[in-house]
């Protein structure tokens, strides 16, 4: 019986700032409130599993290796702070491949939920963007709009419409643990 939950967490914009196709190191700046809302989460039993589009990989600005290199970094420090991401889902085509694992296809969602054995309905995904809405929508998780990122533009743009807004990921947290 499916019955664990997950937060899915999109990764530029949520859970470091976006500086728009970041391949390299010194490109990677954490926002603050990740580190405290996904310890909190982690701590209450989700698997925090990161869904990121990487067109850069297809555009030919960095490898896929740099990716896993700046994933690497990211697990040092979020380890420095008690919390572990369980995995990353990566899609490193371009737009124009029309893959199934690009956002807001649902692929990577489902395929963690086979892996993890998560319940989809008791899910969470949070991004800034409306591919990331959109995609939790698709797999049929509860959604959370961050204003961080992209977030206030996606608010006040899209008529994507999440199941709720949160400020930054600390409230975010807060919602899905009240």
């Amino acid at each position: 019986m499916k019955n664990k939950r997950a937060v899915f967490l999109d990764r530029d914009g949520v859970l470091m700032e976006d500086t728009n196709y970041v391949g390299q190191l010194d490109r990677v700046g954490i926002i603050s409130a990740a580190f405290t809302a996904l310890k909190r989460l982690q701590q209450a039993g989700y698997k925090l599993l990161v869904v990121t589009n990487q067109s850069g990989v297809g555009r030919g600005f960095f490898t896929r290796q740099d990716v896993e290199v700046v994933h690497a970094h990211l697990d040092k420090l979020f380890d420095a702070h008690g919390v572990r991401i369980d995995r990353y889902y990566v899609c490193p085509h371009h737009p124009d491949d029309n893959c199934d694992c690009r956002k807001p296809k649902p692929k990577s969602l489902r395929d963690a939920a086979k892996e993890f054995d998560l319940d989809l309905s008791r899910c969470f995904m949070i991004g800034d963007r409306p591919s990331d809405i959109n995609t939790g929508h698709n797999a049929g998780t509860q959604t959370i709009l961050v204003l961080t990122g992209a977030g206030a533009e996606t608010l006040a743009e899209s008529k994507t419409k999440p199941d709720h807004v949160a400020k930054d990921m600390n409230a975010a947290a807060d919602w899905i643990l009240a």
